[in-house]
């Protein structure tokens, strides 16, 4: 009987935690940057000069969050290089090899995220000169 009653006070409380309104979430205006949720949907609807633009703010700011990850990871790399035994260790996991493969992991997500920063920052120009 305790644990029938306990069963229907928890499934009370998780009912009394759902949200009132589950309404779709409201569209954003063009001013507010985007989140990495709406980078996807954004990317096939852009149509608009201030699309781009929104896009090419997103992947600038996620460039620079990637270049303080990739400057981490290099001073990582400079640590555990500079201990002789770690770069010439065969035991695995290996700190320096990880730091090495992190950085480069880092630094090609950095490449790929400035240009898209860099192609939407283009083609928001060239829309916004064409009107």
């Amino acid at each position: 009987m305790m644990h029938v009653l306990l069963k229907a006070a928890l499934a009370l409380v998780f009912v009394a935690s759902l949200p009132l309104n589950l309404k779709a979430a409201p569209q954003r205006s063009s001013g507010e940057p985007l989140t990495a949720k709406e980078v996807r949907k954004a990317e096939k609807e852009a149509r608009t000069a201030a699309d781009h633009a929104r896009l090419a703010a997103y992947y600038q700011s996620k460039a620079q969050r990637l270049q303080t990850k990739l400057a981490e990871a290099e001073d990582l790399v400079d640590y555990w290089g500079r201990k002789s035994e770690m770069v010439n260790r065969q035991k695995i996991p290996n700190p320096y090899f990880s730091a090495k493969n992190l950085a480069g992991s880092y630094r090609e997500e950095l490449e790929r995220t400035t240009k898209l920063a860099a192609d939407h920052r283009k083609m928001a120009d060239s829309l916004q000169a064409g009107q």
